[in-house]
């Protein structure tokens, strides 16, 4: 059985922490390693607990979430950070994913949806449902045309044909349909894209293939 995924949670609003730990605890793969009201106490814990991933409410008192991401960033650089938050704009997602974050989720989500997002950021690195990837591509400026990719050795034919998609503004649920995979499959996907292009979010990604001029006409 594979080792259960050190998680911590962050939230100045006791009712809701308290409500999502329970929630958490029911899944065998979760082990809760402690709970924080704000930053400062997060970054206090995480002297001396270990985790893996950390769900980071953004407005809290003492120290809000952007400062904890920060620090940790600089810090624990293997810790995953999630962002929740009840402002849910293309702005405000777009600037914490270009921060570190690998996912950003509304606090008023499913907990079948929390539990896929940190299923996924421990595994592949990232989660970006729809509104994530829509934001993220809607910050794109000039977007080239997807006909003038040229195929190049450095990236296997599905992962061009992924390429195409993303920067055709389409989701990983989008994609995975188009191409008849699973969304997990494409997840992994863009997992090795990332990694072979040193990039950590699609935003960094696209900047990469304009850089590099991969974008040509046939």
């Amino acid at each position: 059985m594979p080792k259960p995924i050190n998680l911590a949670i962050v939230d100045d609003h006791p009712v809701f922490r308290h409500g999502l730990m329970a929630l958490l605890k029911e899944f065998d793969n979760i082990n809760i390693v402690f709970d924080a009201s704000n930053g400062k106490e997060l970054l206090a814990e995480l002297k001396h607990k270990k985790t893996d991933v950390i769900l980071l409410d953004i407005e809290m008192p003492m120290m809000g979430g952007k400062e904890a991401l920060d620090r940790i960033k600089v810090n624990y650089q293997k810790i995953k950070v999630i962002m929740m938050s009840s402002h849910f704009n293309d702005n405000y997602i777009v600037e914490f994913i270009k921060s570190g974050a690998c996912a950003f989720l509304p606090k008023n989500c499913d907990v079948e949806i929390i539990l896929t997002a940190v299923n996924s950021v421990y595994e592949f690195g990232y989660y970006y449902d729809d509104k994530v990837s829509n934001a993220m591509a809607s910050m794109l400026k000039n977007p080239p045309n997807t006909d003038d990719l040229i195929p190049d050795i450095f990236f296997t034919s599905r992962e061009i044909e992924i390429l195409k998609l993303i920067n055709n503004k389409k989701s990983n649920y989008e994609i995975a349909d188009t191409l008849n995979v699973s969304v997990r499959t494409i997840e992994g996907h863009r997992y090795r894209i990332s990694k072979k292009t040193k990039t950590n979010n699609p935003i960094e990604l696209m900047d990469y293939i304009y850089q590099n001029n991969m974008f040509k006409k046939l």
